[in-house]
């Protein structure tokens, strides 16, 4: 099956909600070269593409897009683009056997991601596409690639050893929290929000709400009131009571939103965070995981794939090195 990864996923689903940033929308010359593997361009869209999830994150957390930002933009560019690499790589090796992936399958598995990732909206697959400035065209051809290339992974290197119950077990304790039921997680927290356009003062602009969001935010993170400082100066809901949201569910919040305060340790301060609106200022005050999954039949079965699947990825990973080595590669972003 092809799926997004979750950390991914979070951040896609997020990056939908500032789809009228510039950053994202800006044009990207269609035939720009961010790199060539043994002559095969890799264009610098498709690198914007598979950013867009990215961005949209680094956006929220970093609304000034200063140094920071562009340290993390740079790193994230990089491991797309090696990603990108990687895949021609074995693509370039396909080739050479004539392997196809029916077009049938292909729409199947188009359909499954829709319906695992968007809870089968196409309204929502559509503004995915639009944010990452694809057509649905190029989006089933990227896909099939994807799925020659992991049936190719998993046929070429299905020979590893099978896990082991103490491998089982290691990989459960390791995963675990992040199998964990998420619907359950719960979270208390402050709040201050600066909505970017303040309906009772019409002549500030978004650069002094910012501004304000930023004075708040250093008062809270030094001596500063939290609650106070809320009560005062906070347009969000609960201001009267000091921005404090109790025992809050994570799927009653915005989906970027709660995963990047639910990441953050009980007491941290956060932000601002950008949204469409609006700078947010957040306390931790307590976090509350859902419970954590048992390791039955089912799970311990998902465990022993996994556990596989991490062994033929080192071939896989050794097997890329060797092709890296006898090919002709060239980067320009």
């Amino acid at each position: 099956m092809v799926r997004i990864p979750e950390s991914t996923m979070k951040s896609l689903l997020y990056a939908t909600t500032v789809l009228a940033t510039p950053l994202i929308a800006a044009p990207v010359p269609l035939l720009k070269t961010a790199a060539t593997v043994n002559g095969k361009m890799i264009s610098t869209r498709e690198v914007q593409q598979q950013l867009a999830p990215t961005i949209g994150m680094l956006m929220a957390k970093y609304p000034r897009r200063g140094e920071q930002f562009q340290k993390a933009l740079t790193e994230a560019r990089r491991e797309v683009l090696d990603q990108l690499i990687e895949h021609k790589l074995v693509l370039s090796k396909l080739e050479e056997k004539q392997l196809q992936i029916p077009d049938h399958i292909v729409k199947q598995e188009i359909e499954r991601f829709i319906r695992i990732n968007f809870k089968g909206s196409q309204e929502d697959f559509r503004k995915y596409l639009k944010a990452i400035r694809m057509t649905r065209r190029e989006f089933e051809k990227s896909q099939q690639e994807k799925i020659l290339v992991q049936s190719f992974k998993r046929e070429q290197f299905k020979d590893v050893a099978p896990a082991t119950d103490a491998e089982i077990r290691k990989r459960f304790n390791e995963r675990a929290g992040d199998l964990r039921d998420r619907t359950k997680d719960r979270i208390t927290f402050r709040k201050i929000y600066i909505p970017a356009i303040d309906q009772t003062n019409p002549i500030a602009t978004q650069e002094d709400q910012l501004a304000l969001a930023e004075k708040l935010a250093v008062q809270v993170k030094g001596e500063a009131d939290f609650a106070s400082i809320a009560q005062a100066h906070s347009s969000g809901a609960f201001a009267d009571k000091g921005g404090l949201w109790e025992d809050t569910l994570r799927s009653d919040l915005e989906v970027g939103f709660a995963d990047i305060i639910f990441e953050a340790a009980e007491g941290a301060i956060l932000g601002p965070l950008k949204d469409r609106i609006g700078f947010t200022i957040v306390k931790i005050v307590k976090i509350n995981q859902g419970p954590l999954p048992a390791l039955d039949t089912e799970m311990r079965e998902r465990m022993r794939t996994e556990v596989e699947i991490k062994k033929r990825s080192g071939r896989y990973a050794e097997w890329i090195k060797m092709l890296k080595r006898t090919a002709i590669i060239r980067r320009n972003a």
